[in-house]
C-alpha cells in the first residue's frame, strides 16, 4: 500500500498539469477563430487539392486521348497481313484479356441492274466496332449504332448509293451474292486513308463473305485483327507477338502508330505540372506568412507565461 501511495503524483503537480491542459485547449479554441490560422489551413488544403487534381486530370486526359486514338485506329492493337490469321494468335490475345474483332478489306465490284461501281469492301464481325459508333441513315435521320450490318445486309456510302442509283430496300450484287441495302454510312469510327479507300465504302457481314466467292487464291485482300484492352495488357502481349507473327505482318498500337498522342500528353503534363508547382509554391508562401503572424501574435503571451513560471514545455 505504501508503494502505491508513494508512486501517485502530488496533488499540486496534478493540478498544474490540468491547468496547463485547460489553458492550452482554450488557446487552441481561440486560435481556430483567428484569420491567420484559417489562412494556414486554407493554404494547406489548396496545396493538397492542387496536387491531387493535377494527377486526376492528367489521368483522365490520357484516357480520353487514348480512346480517341483507339477510335481512329480501330483498336488499341491492330495486326494486318495478306492471309487469314492463325487460331493460336487469336488465343494468345484472348488469354491476355483483349477483346478481338476481325475485318477483311479489299477492292471489289458492286452492281445494281445496269450500274457497276468499284467499291472499297469492308467485311466486319459481330464485335465491330471496338470503339465509337457508326453514323448511319436508315431513313429516319442519322443514327449512332454500336454495330455493323447484320448478315444479308449491306451498308453503302451515300456516294456509292448515288452512283449505283439504289435506295434503301434495294439489293446490290457483291460477287456471287445479293445483299439488301439497309443503311447509308455517313461516318465510320475507324475510317482511314489509303489507295483502297479512295473508292466509296460498302460494308457487309463476314457471314456473307463465303457465299460471295470473293476470297480466292491470288485475291488482293487485307486481313485485320483488332484488339481492345488496357494499356498494360497491350504492353504485356506485344513481346509475345514477335514469335507468333510471320514476315509481312504489320503490328500497330495506339502509342507507336500515333506518336503525336505521346507528344500531346508530354506537353500537357509539363504545363499542368508547372501550374501545380506554382500553386504549391504560392500555398507555401501563404503557410509561411500565416505561421509568422501566428508566432508574432503569441510572443507576448509566451513571455508573460514564462514570467509566471510556466515551464518551456508548456
Amino acid at each position: 500500500m505504501s508503494d502505491a501511495i508513494g508512486t501517485a503524483p502530488p496533488p499540486a503537480e496534478a493540478r498544474r498539469g490540468m491547468g496547463a491542459l485547460t489553458l492550452s485547449l482554450r488557446g487552441m479554441r481561440r486560435d481556430l477563430r483567428a484569420a491567420d490560422v484559417r489562412a494556414l489551413f486554407v493554404a494547406l488544403a489548396l496545396a493538397v487539392a492542387a496536387s491531387t487534381m493535377i494527377g486526376f486530370f492528367l489521368d483522365r486526359l490520357e484516357r480520353g486521348l487514348e480512346r480517341q486514338a483507339g477510335q481512329m485506329l480501330g483498336g488499341d492493337l491492330v495486326l494486318e497481313q495478306a492471309r487469314p490469321f492463325e487460331d493460336v494468335l487469336r488465343q494468345t490475345l484472348r488469354e491476355a484479356g483483349l477483346t478481338l474483332s476481325e475485318q477483311v478489306g479489299m477492292v471489289s465490284m458492286a452492281s445494281h441492274e445496269d450500274a457497276f461501281q468499284p467499291t472499297s469492301l469492308k467485311v466486319i464481325d459481330d464485335n465491330y466496332p471496338l470503339y465509337g459508333e457508326v453514323h448511319v441513315d436508315r431513313g429516319a435521320g442519322v443514327e449512332l449504332l454500336s454495330r455493323g450490318p447484320a448478315p444479308g445486309e449491306a451498308w453503302l456510302a451515300p456516294r456509292l448509293a448515288q452512283l449505283l442509283e439504289v435506295e434503301l430496300g434495294d439489293r446490290v450484287q457483291v460477287g456471287q451474292t445479293r445483299l439488301e441495302v439497309t443503311a447509308l454510312v455517313e461516318r465510320e469510327p475507324d475510317q482511314s486513308g489509303g489507295f483502297a479507300n479512295f473508292n466509296p465504302r460498302l460494308m457487309m457481314h463476314q457471314a456473307d463473305i463465303e457465299a460471295s466467292g470473293l476470297v480466292q487464291p491470288g485475291s488482293r485482300i487485307e486481313f485485320s485483327l483488332l484488339a481492345r484492352g488496357a494499356p498494360s495488357e497491350v504492353d504485356a502481349v506485344l513481346p509475345r507477338l514477335r514469335g507468333l507473327t510471320a514476315d509481312g505482318v504489320e503490328v500497330r498500337d495506339v502509342r507507336r502508330d500515333r506518336p503525336q498522342l505521346g507528344n500531346a500528353l508530354s506537353r500537357a503534363e509539363q504545363y499542368l505540372s508547372l501550374a501545380g508547382l506554382a500553386a504549391v509554391l504560392l500555398a507555401g508562401v501563404a503557410v509561411a506568412m500565416a505561421t509568422r503572424r501566428y508566432v508574432e501574435r503569441h510572443l507576448d503571451t509566451a513571455a508573460l507565461l514564462r514570467c509566471f513560471g510556466a515551464p518551456s514545455v508548456n
